[in-house]
């Protein structure tokens, strides 16, 4: 299997966290991939002679354009042998930027997205990073003033409520929630959550003690270990035990 990432010009990387390419030979023994909720957003291609399947359903066929909306639980995704897939992974908040879209209607799921544009230049070659930096930058058309605000709760790590996070961007909780909505599909709450989440999730694929787990629990703004317990096992479908010290998941 090849997997590879490439960043995007510096004028999109505010909005577009990298480019992706994922391609598999025959030979290639089908797995599944694991993906925790995150809060970002993709649009992926699927170039290859077979299919790949969202959560062992959803056919994601060859020669389709595809789009996953905000994750807000655990998933996986399923390659097969002579696959191929050019993907672009959107930061929080970052698709709108490019495509207006109701994006409360495809939370935690995979739909098929009509492109023609990205499908025709799609190729996974040397210049594929360039041409998709060239059309990105070409369909930036929306004004960016949601991205203050998710840095705002990455500052805190998602340790800031809904009434803080508003009074400091200077908006009422109902104009936060209006914004949210509209750029990500899901709550302010849930999006701290989301973020409060993948810190945990990283100071626990690091720690070599697990008796740590309320130490992290209490650091990370949890009541107490079970509290991060359920939040683990609601945003990766894990608990901590499964994860602990664990490989890096995407």
């Amino acid at each position: 299997m090849k997997y590879v990432k490439y960043k995007p010009d510096k004028l999109l990387e505010k909005h577009i966290d990298f480019y992706w390419v994922l391609q598999t030979d025959s030979k290639y023994k089908p797995i599944k991939v694991p993906l925790f909720a995150d809060a970002c957003s993709d649009i992926f291609i699927n170039l290859g002679g077979s299919p790949a399947s969202f959560n062992g359903y959803a056919a994601l066929q060859p020669g389709l354009v595809y789009i996953g909306g905000v994750s807000t639980s655990s998933c996986f995704v399923t390659s097969f042998p002579d696959s191929a897939f050019v993907g672009i992974r959107f930061k929080p908040g970052g698709l709108l930027v490019f495509y207006r879209l109701p994006l409360v209607e495809i939370v935690d799921q995979i739909v098929e997205f009509q492109d023609k544009d990205l499908a025709l230049i799609a190729d996974p070659d040397e210049l594929l990073p360039e041409r998709l930096d060239q059309l990105f930058l070409s369909k930036k058309n929306q004004a960016d003033l949601f991205s203050p605000i998710t840095e705002a709760v990455n500052y805190y790590k998602g340790q800031i409520s809904v009434d803080l996070l508003a009074q400091n961007c200077n908006i009422s909780t109902r104009t936060l929630e209006r914004l949210f909505y509209i750029n990500l599909g899901i709550s302010p709450k849930e999006f701290i959550g989301i973020v409060k989440f993948r810190r945990a999730l990283k100071i626990l694929q690091e720690a070599h003690s697990k008796g740590k787990l309320l130490e992290i629990a209490l650091e990370m703004g949890y009541y107490d270990h079970a509290h991060l317990t359920r939040e683990i096992k609601k945003h990766s479908g894990l608990p901590p035990s499964a994860i602990w010290p664990g490989p890096s998941f995407p």
